[in-house]
C-alpha cells in the first residue's frame, strides 16, 4: 500500500483519511443532496428579482425591531424624542446590513476562497468544490441585497451621512489571533474556523428580523431570503469541515480545536461602540450612560444568543467534549440546526 503524505507537518496519509471518512459515513450523501437542491432553494436562482420589487413602504413602521434593541427600556432612551428613537432604529438597521456585508466579505468569503484554492487536503473533491462555489455565488447575491437595502433605506429616510463605523469586531478578533500565528497553515485553519462559525451563526441574527411584521416589509423579506440560504450554508459548511477535518494532521486538528471557542466568543460579542455611535448620531442624551449600563450586564455584551448551528457542527466533528465554550440552551425562535431538504 502506497503512502501519500498530505504535505503538512505531521500529515495523515490520504489512504487513512479516506478510510476514516468511509468508516464514519462522512456526509457525501448529505452534501450531494444539498448541491442538487441549490437551484430550487437559493435566492439568487429563485428570487433574483426580489429586491427590485416595490414592497409596501409605511413611514410609520420602524426599520428595526424595538424588542431586540438591548437598550429599548433604558430611561435615557425612553426620554428621547420620538424622531430620535426612530432615527436610532433606522441607524441600527443600516448598521445591521453593513455588518452582514462585512461578515460576508471579511469572514465567510476568505474561508471559502481557501477551500477553492485547495489549501487543505480534500479540497479537490468535486462535490466539495461544487457546494462551496454555490455558497460563494449566494454570498455575492446577499451582499447585493443588503447593499440595495442600505441605499433604499437612506433614500426613503433621507439619511445623508453615516458615522464612520469601527472595523467589524469579529474581524478584529480574527486579526488579533492571526498576528500570534507564525505559520501559514495555522492562519489557514483559523480563517477556515472563523468562516465556518460565521456560516453556522449568522442565521441566528437573520432569524431575529425575518418575517417580523412590526418592521418594513422589505426588511423582513431580505432577511427571510438570506436566512433560507444560510440555513443551507450551515449544513454545507458542517459537511465540508467534516470532510477536511478527517484529512487534517494532528497539528491542524489541535489548532482547529483551539480556534473554535475563540471564534464563537468573537461572534457572540456585541460591539457597544457601534451602539453608542447610533445613539450619539441621533442626539440621544446620555449615550455613554446607556452603553456603560449595557457593559455592566452579560446580556448587553452579547450579540449572538443562538449557537445551535455551531453546536451541531462541533458535535458532528466529535469535539463536544473538547471545545471550551458554554453553549446556551437553544431559544424557541431559533432556526436551529435542522438540515434543509
Amino acid at each position: 500500500m502506497r503512502y501519500e503524505e498530505s504535505g503538512v507537518p505531521g500529515g495523515v496519509t490520504t489512504w487513512a483519511a479516506r478510510g476514516w471518512a468511509e468508516e464514519n459515513g462522512i456526509g457525501s450523501a448529505t452534501l450531494r443532496r444539498l448541491v442538487r437542491a441549490w437551484p430550487r432553494r437559493a435566492a439568487v436562482t429563485t428570487r433574483p428579482e426580489a429586491m427590485e420589487e416595490s414592497a409596501d413602504y409605511d413611514p410609520a413602521l420602524p426599520d428595526y425591531p424595538l424588542e431586540i434593541v438591548p437598550f429599548a427600556e433604558h430611561p435615557r432612551f425612553l426620554a428621547a424624542r420620538p424622531d430620535q428613537r426612530r432615527q436610532v432604529l433606522t441607524g441600527l438597521w443600516i448598521g445591521y446590513n453593513e455588518r452582514v456585508i462585512a461578515t460576508e466579505h471579511l469572514i465567510a468569503e476568505p474561508a471559502f476562497d481557501l477551500v477553492m484554492c485547495g489549501v487543505f487536503p480534500g479540497c479537490d473533491d468535486p462535490l466539495i468544490r461544487q457546494s462551496v462555489q454555490q455558497a460563494v455565488v449566494d454570498e455575492s447575491f446577499h451582499t447585493y441585497m443588503h447593499m440595495l437595502a442600505i441605499a433604499r433605506t437612506r433614500e426613503l429616510r433621507d439619511v445623508r451621512t453615516r458615522p464612520e463605523q469601527p472595523p467589524l469586531v469579529t474581524y478584529r478578533r480574527l486579526c488579533q489571533l492571526l498576528a500570534t500565528m507564525p505559520e501559514e497553515w495555522e492562519r489557514h485553519v483559523a480563517v477556515l474556523v472563523w468562516g465556518a462559525v460565521a456560516e453556522t451563526c449568522i442565521n441566528s441574527l437573520l432569524a431575529l428580523l425575518a418575517r417580523d411584521e412590526s418592521i418594513q416589509p422589505a426588511h423582513s423579506l431580505i432577511t427571510t431570503l438570506h436566512l433560507r440560504d444560510e440555513t443551507a450554508h450551515g449544513s454545507v459548511v458542517t459537511e465540508v469541515v467534516r470532510e477536511l477535518y478527517a484529512r487534517m494532521n494532528a497539528a491542524q486538528r489541535r489548532t482547529l480545536v483551539r480556534c473554535l471557542p475563540l471564534a464563537l466568543e468573537a461572534f457572540a460579542e456585541q460591539d457597544l461602540s457601534t451602539l453608542r455611535l447610533e445613539l450619539a448620531t441621533a442626539g440621544v442624551h446620555g449615550a455613554d450612560e446607556i452603553v456603560g449600563d449595557l457593559r455592566a450586564t452579560s446580556t448587553g455584551r452579547r450579540l449572538v444568543r443562538d449557537f445551535s448551528g455551531a453546536q451541531r457542527m462541533v458535535e458532528q466533528l466529535g469535539l463536544a467534549g473538547e471545545v471550551d465554550f458554554d453553549f446556551p440552551e437553544r431559544p424557541a425562535w431559533s432556526p436551529g440546526a435542522a438540515t434543509p431538504h
